[in-house]
């Protein structure tokens, strides 16, 4: 089997432990963290999720711990960073997209710090404030999202503690790859520290493999040509293989080719796609080469043997851009300037068995590797774990072992930092401690799963799921994009929406998640998600729905679109800058606010003063039609006009 002989593989790296009945030595002996943090991997490019990717250190860490087979993520880097630290949702901590200050929570460096543990970082931060003064004593790293792995100079900010490097230039620059300088630091710590009494926590967040596609040319070179077999085979390859081990139940079906991914047989530029993801994997690969330097450092440090090590990534891989046309050579793979991206049609296979992508609540959005390795106390090792888990439940098990009571209700106080917050209340985990499944134990299933991402929303209650995928520009998010249902008992893949079979189901388990999703709201304050997805009252939604099928209100909707469009045409005939405020290019609907921020320019020609009164005209009576319908009718067209509104503005060049 082929289980079997991987097991066999990994006696070779690590000293098989004989592992006695539970005893209070956990509590009696703190142990460390260290956590290893992928970006963008794709659920299936481990060797130990199915993929052909050489990752036998990974896999190792799988074959002699635990696996999950159904951990969850934030969706995208920065709210899943924020969750990880602070075991709080994303939008909890007031990240729903772009980084910002983890409010609401204390970190798990702050936490463990009070208990005594040595905390270090090193790698990629993605959050506004400054990791030292959010409890790490000591960061190595980047603090944004996306950069070059070979040229540190290159537009990005590195900081090393509290000092910051614009630009960071290293000793022996010939040499510098993120990966390997990350890992470089990491492992000076774990020498710094190897005779230190206190415990420590050690995070590890890689860059790797994010966009752009970056790789050491002997890397590369293993894996050229591996590839022109296509992404259709490769996806195949990989789902067969996650049966064989039990990572994917046999029953789940593969869902059909994505209609944005062309078949691999009607593609021209084979050998550039071959090239891409030959690269991609040459990055996973150095990322495996690190994660076993990290390995034997602990080994010979002696602290591996009371080290819980956790690997896992923050979404599925990403679908942003468009892969190398085989010209462009700003866009070849592997260069030391090289702007690659992995493009839609690997990162279909790279997320096998699940459809969607990074940014999306649907599961090859969210779902991501997850392993846990604890040599001398996990009894059933390779165990796959089909338990739900969320990347939020890391900060409660930590403080279950480290023996800290999560300081719920306390005022936290952080350093000040320009004009960011400096203290709030601590609110409620989110987590639940990983703790019993890690011990075989009984545990308690928690009741509900919530994931919010800019338009993109679900919600899981025992196995079942709704989802609404809206990604970044679902403006009127209830209309363009409805929830669908899924039984993730037997279709984890997500191949047949039940929505239109329960539809109770689907008004009960949105009610719960119109609850939770208020009860953020007033939490944080920021109330983003409302440019995506109006917040209607029950007696609103039921005129909402009726609104729906209103054949006037449509007509004069449809009408105001090709007068807004327009006054769009004119506005950009005249060198006037538009622009949505949340930074998409094209949002549905923006027309709105261009329109109503073009205002000051409706005098400049007669053509756009007349399009503008034909505008106020139309907006005149649909508000008119509405109030005849009732007060409740008239509320929701206030609250669909203000977001419509909301969702772009104007610039003058």
């Amino acid at each position: 089997m082929l289980f079997s002989k991987q097991i066999l593989i990994c006696l070779g790296l690590f000293t098989a432990i004989a592992v006695n009945a539970q005893t209070d030595r956990v509590e009696a002996e703190r142990p460390n963290f260290v956590v290893i943090f992928a970006d963008d991997l794709g659920y299936s490019d481990l060797g130990c999720y199915g993929g052909e990717i050489k990752t036998p250190n990974i896999d190792c860490l799988a074959y002699n711990g635990l696996r999950f087979s159904n951990f969850m993520t934030g969706s995208k880097c920065a709210p899943s960073r924020a969750s990880l630290l602070t075991g709080l949702y994303p939008i909890e901590t007031g990240c729903v997209g772009p980084p910002t200050q983890m409010e609401n929570g204390i970190t798990i460096a702050e936490l463990l710090k009070r208990a005594g543990y040595r905390t270090l970082m090193s790698g990629k931060w993605h959050a506004k404030e400054n990791p030292v003064k959010r409890g790490f004593d000591h960061f190595f790293g980047v603090t944004n999202g996306a950069f070059n792995y070979f040229k540190p100079g290159l537009k990005q900010i590195y900081m090393e503690d509290e000092k910051i490097f614009s630009p960071y230039k290293p000793e022996n620059k010939d040499q510098f790859y993120t990966t390997d300088a990350f890992t470089d630091k990491a492992v000076k710590y774990l020498d710094d520290y190897k005779n230190d009494d206190d415990p420590f926590f050690l995070y590890v967040a890689y860059n790797a493999p994010h966009w752009p596609l970056q790789a050491w040319p002997e890397d590369i070179e293993k894996y050229k040509g591996k590839y022109l077999k296509g992404w259709d085979q490769i996806r195949n390859e990989r789902y067969e293989r996650q049966k064989e081990m039990g990572i994917v139940p046999k029953e789940w079906s593969l869902p059909m080719r994505d209609t944005l991914v062309q078949a691999w047989e009607d593609y021209q530029n084979k050998d550039a796609a071959d090239l891409t993801m030959a690269t991609y994997a040459a990055m996973i690969d150095r990322l495996d080469q690190n994660v076993g330097r990290i390995l034997a450092k602990l080994k010979e440090t002696g602290k591996d043997k009371n080290t819980i090590v956790i690997f896992l990534s923050d979404n599925g891989a990403c679908a942003e851009g468009h892969m190398w046309d085989g010209k462009d050579a700003k866009t070849k793979p592997g260069g030391k300037t090289s702007q690659a991206k992995l493009g839609v049609e690997w990162a279909h296979a790279s997320n096998t068995p699940f459809r969607k992508y990074k940014r999306s609540t649907f599961n090859g959005g969210q779902l991501s590797p997850f392993i846990i390795y604890w040599p001398e106390h996990i009894s059933d090792k390779g165990k796959i774990v089909s338990d739900k888990g969320n990347i939020a439940d890391l900060m409660p098990t930590f403080a279950e072992l480290a023996g800290i009571k999560y300081p719920e209700g306390e005022v936290l106080k952080v350093k000040d930092e320009s004009s960011l917050k400096s203290e709030w209340i601590i609110q409620p985990l989110s987590g639940k401690s990983l703790l019993p499944i890690i011990r075989n134990t009984d545990r308690t299933q928690r009741e509900h799963f919530f994931g919010y991402f800019q338009g993109a929303r679900m919600m899981i209650s025992d196995d079942w799921k709704i989802v609404s995928d809206g990604g970044d520009a679902a403006i009127l998010h209830l209309y363009n994009y409805p929830w669908e249902l899924y039984d993730l008992k037997n279709d984890g893949t997500e191949t047949k929406d039940l929505a239109g079979e329960y539809p109770n189901r689907v008004d009960s388990l949105d009610r719960i998640y119109r609850n939770w999703i208020d009860e953020t709201d007033h939490l944080t304050g920021i109330k983003q998600h409302e440019y995506f997805q109006p917040r209607y009252t029950k007696e609103q939604r039921e005129v909402a729905t009726k609104m729906e099928s209103d054949s006037i209100l449509k007509k004069l909707l449809e009408d105001r679109r090709s007068i807004g469009l327009s006054i769009v045409e004119i506005l950009k005939q005249q060198h006037v800058k538009m622009k949505t405020t949340l930074g998409m290019e094209k949002t549905p609907m923006s027309y709105f606010g261009f329109v109503e921020s073009g205002r000051k320019y409706k005098d400049s020609n007669k053509e756009l003063a007349s399009l503008y009164s034909d505008w106020d005209k139309n907006k005149k009576l649909s508000r008119q039609h509405c109030t005849n319908a009732g007060s409740i009718c008239l509320e929701v067209w206030n609250i669909q006009e203000r977001i419509r509104v909301k969702t772009s503005s104007i610039e003058v060049n």
